[in-house]
């Protein structure tokens, strides 16, 4: 019997891949041989065909897809194959996936129908036995065939899940407080830093050194603290002396790069 079995699903594969799927509802029928559709739907999880099911049964069932309803519903797609003739509870044949009762579900009913006459073997190839070689390699050639019609899904669904979302943009890294005077200083150079580009200016310097030197919050009083530093007001003076000569002596790559040395290490500023 299990020989018979093996070669009527083996048969019955090779069909299946040629002729179109039998959609068959709860309580229609199906030809011995060719895939069955079923749409399962309820409110207690998805369900799957039993992992004890072998060539000796009388249905093989797996998940074709899976979905959800807006309410929360659970909704699989199977596909089956009948071996043999008959009405079968498909209830019989799968579980759920969380384990529990498949009583939870109401009757299944699906019917296998033979094309074959009544008083006919259960199927022509079985009218005559083949020889043990060529049984024993339709056994091998079913079971692969069975092995890759069931993990085909299986391996689509672990596909899915391992799938990873692409990395979020890496922010930009704020400009330092160099990087914001150094245009402005080289703007005050060529004599063209505006009134609103120095204030910029002056409160960059003020965000710098508040804290080296203790500042008070009145801008006034903290440029003109500045100012009369000798480390901090080097390059406030110098500005001024630039914007106060359009006609001096423009400074040198070397000199300006002294000026904006101490600012160069900082931490990014804030913006003014």
């Amino acid at each position: 019997m299990a020989t018979s079995r093996s070669i009527v699903l083996a048969w019955a594969f090779a069909t299946s891949t040629v002729a179109a799927e039998y959609q068959a509802a709860n309580g229609e029928a199906a030809t011995r041989g060719i895939t069955g559709r079923i749409v399962v739907e309820s409110e207690h999880g998805h369900v799957r065909g039993r992992p004890d099911l072998d060539l000796d049964s009388s249905i093989l069932v797996r998940v074709a897809d899976r979905d959800r309803t807006d309410d929360g519903r659970s909704i699989t797609e199977l596909e089956y194959i009948g071996v043999d003739a008959g009405v079968f509870d498909l209830r019989d044949s799968i579980v759920f996936d969380d384990g529990g009762s498949i009583d939870r579900m109401p009757p299944l009913t699906i019917e296998i129908v033979s094309n074959l006459a009544t008083d006919a073997p259960s199927d022509v190839f079985l009218a005559e036995a083949p020889p043990a070689s060529i049984v024993g390699g339709y056994r091998k050639l079913l079971v692969v065939v069975a092995v890759v019609w069931i993990l085909v899904p299986v391996a689509v669904m672990i596909r899915r899940r391992l799938r990873r979302p692409p990395p979020p943009p890496v922010a930009p890294t704020p400009p330092t407080v160099f990087d914001r005077l150094e245009p402005l200083v080289r703007r005050a150079v060529d004599r063209e830093l505006t009134i609103e580009e120095r204030g910029r200016l002056e409160l960059l310097l003020f965000a710098h050194w508040s804290g080296r030197l203790g500042l008070a919050d009145d801008p006034v009083e903290a440029v003109r603290r500045i100012r009369t530093d000798p480390e901090a007001g080097r390059l406030l003076r110098r500005v001024e002396s630039w914007l106060h000569a359009p006609g001096g002596r423009t400074p040198s790559a070397t000199e300006l790069g002294e000026l904006l040395a101490p600012y160069r290490e900082t931490m990014p500023g804030a913006t003014p």
